[in-house]
């Protein structure tokens, strides 16, 4: 039996209540939103979680834990919310259970109206500012022996500049070539390739084997301009092969993911549908949730950006930890064992 670290607990409570601060004094809506859903913004490279619901009177019904709590979130701005922000708890199934993995986390989400994903990348360091100010932390964290510096501005590079440096490969005519060239990179590096690898299965596999293990953990790093080919509701950037989208790294580990949130009903659809159909091959195939659709369609969807991120992975760097486990409130032990 583990018992929590008190100082980080508190350390904990303290960085929560400077979150909430921050967003509050620039205007944010803070909102609290459902953990169960019946369906869910399909997403293939999710596996969630499933419960049975089962009234005294009536039929019994399948609920499913969050994700991420955008579905919710998304149909209160298009119902003109403006800026929110949410600390809740979300849940992932089918993940490796690692130093910097829990099936139930801590997310911080937040959306800025009439904003894009380089706006998001400010408010985001202006964010860290305040965290690091409000416990007193120098913006240079030590991790072991390990530094990690995050002084603003963070540290920006482009997807095409990471392949470029650690593969010398032209990632736009890469990705504009087709699956056949994705294939033949894959091969050179020695990485197995299937005839049920997609596009952008065999742009994870080169990333997260051969790209991503080598980006810069002394600096925060902000990832940027990610192949359109993966399926996303990232806005594309125009006259481009990319999607506006980010995500943010700091020794190495991911702590968010932010786009500049596709507005078009179109475009939603089509990403349904594609998903949608990929989802059912899923561990735990769900309904897709079709009431944020109806929204989109109905109401519109104003400009915005939206930053989805792991709060007890920042708090375990902040607060100088080697895994996530001494700074959830409960250990963690349960969760990993």
């Amino acid at each position: 039996m583990s018992y929590p670290d008190l100082q980080l607990l508190r350390n904990r409570a303290r960085l929560i209540e400077l979150t909430r601060e921050f967003f509050r004094s620039r205007g944010y809506l803070e909102v609290d939103t459902a953990l169960l859903s019946t369906s869910l913004i399909p997403e293939s490279s999710l596996e969630v979680f499933s419960t049975p619901y089962r009234p005294r009177h009536g039929r019994q019904r399948e609920f499913y834990l969050i994700p991420s709590p955008e579905l919710w979130m998304k149909r209160l701005i298009a119902a003109g919310a403006g800026s929110i922000f949410q600390v809740c708890k979300s849940f992932r199934n089918s993940e490796q259970s690692t130093e910097i993995h829990s099936p139930e986390f801590t997310m911080l989400e937040w959306y800025t109206v009439e904003s894009d994903y380089l706006q998001s990348m400010e408010v985001t360091e202006q964010l860290f500012t305040h965290l690091m100010a409000g416990l007193e932390l120098e913006p240079v964290l030590a991790r072991g022996d390990r530094r990690i510096d995050c002084t603003p501005p963070l540290l920006r590079l482009s997807m095409a500049e990471a392949f470029a440096e650690r593969l010398q490969v032209d990632l736009r005519q890469l990705t504009e070539s087709g699956r056949e060239s994705l294939a033949e990179v894959a091969r050179s590096i020695d990485l197995s390739v299937t005839d049920e690898d997609r596009e952008e299965d065999l742009f994870h596999k080169i990333f997260l084997s051969a790209v991503e293990p080598h980006l810069p953990a002394d600096r925060a790093l902000i990832l940027y301009d990610y192949p359109a080919l993966i399926p996303t509701l990232a806005r594309k950037k125009p006259r481009t092969p990319w999607a506006e989208r980010w995500e943010l790294y700091m020794a190495g580990v991911e702590i968010a993911n932010c786009y500049s949130e596709e507005t078009d009903p179109e475009a939603y659809e089509d990403f349904y549908n594609r998903q949608g159909s990929a989802k059912q091959e899923a561990l735990t195939p769900h309904p897709s949730d079709l009431n944020l659709l109806e929204t989109i369609r109905e109401l519109g969807f104003p400009k915005c950006s939206g930053v989805a991120l792991g709060l007890d992975r920042l708090f375990m760097l902040l607060l100088g930890q080697d895994s996530i486990g001494p700074v959830l409130p409960y250990g963690g032990s349960d969760l990993s064992e």
